[in-house]
């Protein structure tokens, strides 16, 4: 057939040929050698239309309608979007508050005796019926898992001269050679940061041991260490002393020194002279021994007592309570020589040292105070910037123990405190309270907006030795298990309790047989054991209302022995804490006294399983003697 050319070819053929080889070019494809060459890229350019070209459609009605159809339809749509937002901002439930606890905030402390708390069965100091450091660190499954305690706090650790109470120190910086090595404490530092655990220690300012270098060198006068201690010229023979000073222990607070033929003072036993904070020198040397163990990771300090601190530095004579026959310690008003206003203020210091080693969140060191159940003075100390005071929940003040706690409560609107019944110089919590009450009152101290501080055997139920001297009776060795009788060294059958390797214990013990760590684990029958309702509480306090909750505290105008409190933090669920101090059974409309919603629910029973829900409006709720219960509510 003859080619044909484009001239004979139609139009509307020609013009379908051209918009195929376009399209196959702007597809981004190149012409094959034996397909038609189409026009160039240039002439291929689609431009759109022209503003000429677009102009008669401006003013055409439909197109205006369009338009204006559109742009209603644009502003609808934005104006209900932002009214949605505005109300989702306004109405929706908020997120609940959470505010930034530390680690102090929200766990428990477990205090420890070191010499009573576990003898090791390996190193040089196993075996010999002493607790020490490997001990402790044996046992650290224990106290985080069983109690669910999360922070360690070890009584003086330190080389001194007193084997009895630990604390007439030769060298703050020092391990006692009895309780192990510099490395055992190392070890156990490493192994609470693996286990995720806060380690607190006991600091000793007020006073060292007469065998401390300081002291030694002071007797001598030599140097700076001269005016280290308290001195002052007196006459023994002459029954002269520098003042009318009595020591806490009861007896006159001067003793006299054939070394220096002067008088030092002591607060405490003749064996502890005090440290004369005023003296630079000395504030600089306790803030060295902060940072010393600052730098081994420690994360906080319990000061000692700390009321003792400071004294009149004039030695002014205190005055005698008027009516009050003798010289004994509570015969006097202490103004000179109990809380000084000096002691807030090195209080002050020690807290700045501490708090330069915060250098990012979770590494806060706590600085902590006792002040038993003074709340004015806890004030001063909070105010002073202390961490937390530990003071006790059992007022003085009160016809029975449900309208002394309750008056202590009443008084609680500030700062953080510490909840504690007993250390290493108090009576044990059983003992004071008896074996029923301890869960009623381990209860109250884990529900409380505060820091509880347990002191170890509390949790078992342990009670004080009542034939020991005051006070090693309330630190005898933990109770772990009974494993039947043994050898002693000295010929005497004694009782093997796994406290210790070796067939005896530096210590007597009373009643291990049955009061402990194995016992309360599988303590069997309707009641449940201390151990496990410490554990449970631990586990309760995790919720938020008892974390940071507020408090509000109800009186029961009808019964003097039941002692009530709400915790409630704003968007989660709340809680009532109901317990019986008294010897009878009450049957209480919770209800009608707290105005708590109708709803509850049984989340905790200190003497049984229980998790029923009902209506408070409805029924009454009885609760035996020295039980406690715990309703949460929405």
């Amino acid at each position: 057939m003859a080619e044909e050319n484009e001239e004979s070819i139609p139009l509307n053929d020609r013009t379908a040929r051209e918009d195929t080889t376009a399209q196959f070019i702007n597809e981004g494809n190149e012409p094959q050698d034996n397909e038609p060459q189409g026009e160039s890229d240039e002439d291929l350019n689609f431009s759109g239309l022209s503003k000429e070209e677009l102009l008669p459609f401006v003013n055409d009605p439909f197109w205006k309608k369009m338009r204006l159809v559109f742009h209603v339809a644009f502003w609808i749509v934005w104006v209900t979007m932002l009214a949605a937002a505005v109300v989702i901002i306004f109405l929706a439930p908020r997120c609940p508050h959470r505010p930034d606890l530390k680690w102090y905030d929200k766990e428990t402390v477990y205090e420890i005796f070191p010499k009573s708390f576990k003898d090791s069965v390996e190193g040089s100091r196993g075996g010999d019926g002493v607790g020490d450091i490997k001990g402790i660190k044996d046992r650290l499954n224990y106290i985080k898992k069983d109690t669910g305690s999360k922070i360690l706090y070890l009584n003086s650790i330190y080389e001194s001269d007193d084997r009895e109470h630990g604390t007439a120190l030769v060298d703050h910086k020092k391990i006692a050679s009895l309780l192990g090595t510099e490395t055992d404490f190392e070890d156990l530092r490493k192994e609470t940061k693996k286990m995720e655990m806060r380690l607190i220690m006991d600091f000793i300012p007020n006073h060292t041991g007469k065998m401390s270098e300081w002291f030694l060198k002071s007797q001598k006068k030599e140097g700076k260490y001269s005016d280290y201690y308290i001195w002052a010229p007196c006459n023994p023979n002459a029954d002269s002393y520098p003042n009318n000073w009595v020591s806490v222990k009861g007896k006159r607070a001067w003793s006299y020194d054939n070394t220096r033929r002067e008088c030092y003072y002591h607060q405490l036993e003749s064996d502890k002279p005090d440290l004369n904070l005023w003296n630079p020198d000395v504030r600089q040397e306790l803030e060295s021994i902060l940072r010393f163990w600052l730098d081994k990771g420690v994360d906080g300090f319990h000061v000692q007592n700390v009321q003792l601190l400071f004294e009149d530095k004039n030695l002014t004579d205190e005055i005698l309570i008027s009516g009050m026959p003798g010289n004994a310690y509570d015969n006097f008003e202490h103004n000179h020589t109990v809380n000084h206003p000096e002691n807030a203020k090195i209080l002050q210091n020690w807290k700045a040292v501490l708090d330069s080693y915060n250098t990012k969140p979770g590494r806060e060191k706590a600085l902590i105070i006792t002040a038993d159940d003074d709340l004015s003075t806890a004030r001063i100390y909070l105010d002073a910037g202390v961490t937390i005071v530990r003071i006790s929940p059992l007022s003085r003040n009160g016809a029975s123990l449900a309208e002394r706690i309750e008056a202590q409560l009443k008084d609680f609107n500030f700062g953080r405190i510490g909840w504690m019944f007993s250390d290493k110089d108090t009576s044990r919590l059983a003992s004071t309270a008896g074996p029923q009450q301890t869960k009623a009152l381990l209860t109250l101290q884990a529900t409380l907006p505060g820091v509880p501080f347990n002191y170890y055997g509390n949790e078992i139920g342990m009670i004080d030795h009542p034939t020991l001297p005051i006070p090693l009776r309330y630190r005898t060795p933990m109770q772990w298990n009974y494993k039947g009788t043994g050898f002693s060294k000295n010929k005497s059958w004694i009782k093997n309790i796994t406290f210790t390797a070796a067939n005896t214990s530096y210590l007597e013990l009373l009643n291990y047989s049955y009061v402990n760590v194995e016992t309360e684990k599988v303590y069997g029958g309707d009641d449940i054991s201390p151990l496990k309702v410490f554990k449970g509480l631990q586990d309760l306090r995790q919720k938020e209302s008892f974390q940071w909750g507020k408090m509000e505290v109800f009186r029961n105008n009808n019964n003097g022995d039941l002692l009530m409190y709400t915790r409630r933090a704003e968007g989660f669920p709340g809680y009532l804490v109901a317990i019986n101090f008294g010897n009878r059974k009450l049957t209480e409309s919770f209800y009608a006294a707290t105005e708590i919603p109708k709803e509850v629910r049984v989340v905790f029973h200190s003497h049984k399983e229980d998790n029923r829900a009902f209506r408070l409006s409805d029924q009454s709720y009885i609760l035996d003697p020295n039980h406690a219960v715990v309703l949460e509510y929405a």
